[in-house]
């Protein structure tokens, strides 16, 4: 009769054991998927340009990929790569994209946002933040084109890039990038596609060209903006 008390004993111990781990589980922290999280900061400070980057010409668009604790601060920043492999640049231009990288790590470290709350609890969220580095343009008439970074939330319409059928054949998708440059009348004059599958990226080119935004000024002066366009292309879910 003892030991099978016991028993009883020994096994409503191990439920409540498991019921404690379950509950802690389910009480710990949750984490959320934010996208593309620069818009939706209180300050992102703007990377510094490594000079060896500025001196090998290497520019373009670095994604870090970043989680935020439950005060808004990041805890933690990784750049991610771009899908053309190292293997095909020289040591150079290799060190000068990491260093484009951990440039904007640090940067991203920097950033501040307001917590986020799921059910009035606060939460962590992961995301990415995206920074163009871009070398300073000239163009023809010799004015200097400012640097608007990523240009998405500033476009007053923005028409969404048609997914090429050549694409959806082979199941392509990812974000394309485009390298913009906007007149001071808010048109876009010149669109080039610098990151994202070649079967993309003819798409995204002609969906920036018609993109359009309010005129920029400099000191009540209307001026040029260059910056980056960045188009998602996602693949359909497959009906069952």
């Amino acid at each position: 009769m003892m030991r099978y008390i016991c028993s009883i004993i020994a096994t409503a111990i191990v439920i409540a054991m498991s019921i404690t781990v379950v509950s802690a589980q389910e009480s710990g922290p949750k984490v959320i998927h934010g996208g593309v999280l620069n818009g939706k900061a209180i300050s992102i400070p703007k990377p510094e340009y490594p000079e060896d980057a500025r001196n090998a010409g290497i520019e373009g668009l670095i994604r870090v990929e970043v989680t935020i604790d439950e005060n808004g601060n990041v805890e933690s920043a990784k750049a991610l790569k771009d899908d053309a492999p190292d293997t095909d640049l020289g040591t150079e231009t290799v060190d000068a994209k990491a260093s484009l990288r951990e440039a904007a790590e640090r940067a991203a470290l920097e950033a501040k946002f307001s917590p986020t709350l799921l059910s009035g609890q606060p939460v962590k969220v992961t995301g990415i933040i995206a920074y163009n580095f871009s070398l300073s343009e000239k163009p023809e008439d010799g004015q200097k084109a400012i640097n608007g970074g990523i240009l998405n939330s500033r476009a007053q319409s923005l028409p969404t890039a048609s997914y090429p059928p050549a694409a959806k054949a082979v199941a392509v998708s990812g974000i394309v990038t485009v390298h913009v440059v906007i007149d001071e009348n808010g048109n876009v004059i010149s669109a080039a596609a610098t990151s994202g599958h070649p079967l993309l990226r003819a798409s995204a080119v002609a969906a920036a060209r018609q993109a359009k935004f309010e005129p920029t000024t400099l000191e009540r002066k209307p001026v040029k903006v260059s910056g980056v366009i960045t188009y998602n292309f996602v693949l359909p879910e497959k009906k069952p």
